[in-house]
């Protein structure tokens, strides 16, 4: 088949968490086209060269800020983003047509369809989380999703469906969507076990957005010594040339997928941000860790305050941070034991699509 995959541009986790699910379609024999722009186009060149065909996408206006405050420039900024939405599908129908597209699967790209042909939307938040001043419209968030149930054949949410999953209110106990309209995959990684000695007593992974990822690298710097073992900080700072030397910590910039894999495949603990692609990493190679929200961001914010109550992970808020306490306590949490992973996950996908092009 010809599939056009559709992936939004804010940050990477898009990305890593469709490659799986790329690489086995590729691999399979079918015709990818690839619609993304900005840092995810220029990883997938690279990851599969001239076995796919690359559009460069529209992109939604981002509404990361400076002062973190996620969920309220979004408001704001709306009326733009479905401006671009309207966009990218005429551009998408243009594709469809020019191209014969067979099946269209988009990853958190609402104009990544065509109503004539089985189209699929992979997203974990078909339930929006609003600032604390606006929580009474939590449940209301949910019909923006829904305003595209037409749109779509199936709605998959890359989690468990029992017990709330990951992902809790932001894909569970839906108000609007039929159960028939969702499809909940299981969790997508693009990590893989590997016979490795956990020699890491301590991985700090940092993302993000600036500035805020450089206020969280400064402030877990100036606590590094209250760290005992092996620690390596990765900085997630790819543009960075030079180095920087913290006596006794092994410091990388950034690391790319072979090095990123023994890295976290080593570790004892992980320390990052609880975006969810991340969290599913961790779920995946079966780690414990320690999550700081990124401030503002109320989905990092609501996945770290669910995810400690369901005793999976300790999360603490960046301004918070007393490390040798944090990490202490975070050690006596469970992690998050999956019913399956990601090579079960990918399968139960193929299946859907078979279905679905019948």
């Amino acid at each position: 088949m010809k599939i056009l995959y559709a992936l939004c541009t804010w940050g990477l986790g898009h990305m890593t968490r469709g490659l799986p699910i790329m690489r086995k379609l590729v691999n399979e024999g079918h015709h990818l086209v690839i619609y993304t722009a900005h840092r995810p186009l220029i990883a997938l060149k690279k990851e599969f060269g001239d076995r796919c065909e690359y559009v460069e996408s529209v992109m939604y206006p981002s509404p990361y800020g400076k002062n973190g405050a996620f969920a309220v420039k979004l408001s704001f900024i709306m009326p733009s983003i479905i401006n671009s939405m309207l966009k990218e599908h005429k551009q998408i129908l243009d594709i469809s047509r020019k191209r014969n597209i067979d099946l269209f699967i988009s990853d958190s790209k609402y104009g990544a369809f065509d109503r004539l042909k089985p189209s699929i939307f992979i997203f974990h938040q078909l339930r929006y989380i609003p600032p604390d001043f606006l929580k009474f419209l939590r449940n209301k968030t949910e019909k923006f999703n829904y305003f595209f149930r037409d749109s779509f054949k199936k709605f998959v949410v890359p989690d468990f469906k029992e017990n709330g999953g990951l992902t809790g209110d932001l894909s569970h106990d839906l108000t609007y969507f039929p159960n028939d309209k969702i499809e909940y995959l299981g969790i997508l990684s693009d990590y893989e076990k590997m016979e490795v000695d956990e020699d890491i007593d301590y991985l700090i992974s940092l993302s993000g957005r600036e500035p805020n990822r450089t206020m969280l690298e400064k402030r877990i710097i100036s606590q590094l010594e209250d760290l005992k073992g092996k620690v390596v900080l990765v900085r997630g700072a790819p543009e960075e040339k030079g180095k920087i030397n913290i006596h006794g910590i092994e410091v990388v910039n950034y690391a790319g997928k072979g090095l990123r894999d023994e890295l976290m495949n080593r570790a004892k603990f992980v320390i990052a941000r609880s975006g969810y692609s991340t969290i599913m990493d961790m779920v995946e190679l079966g780690k414990k860790g320690l999550l700081i929200p990124t401030p503002g961001q109320t989905e990092q914010e609501y996945l770290s305050e669910h995810l400690a109550k369901r005793g999976y992970f300790y999360s603490v808020n960046e301004g918070n941070i007393v490390l040798k306490q944090d990490v202490k306590i975070a050690k006596k949490y469970d992690g998050y034991n999956p019913t399956w992973k990601t090579k079960q996950s990918v399968e139960k996908f193929i299946k859907l699509v078979e279905k679905l092009t019948r």
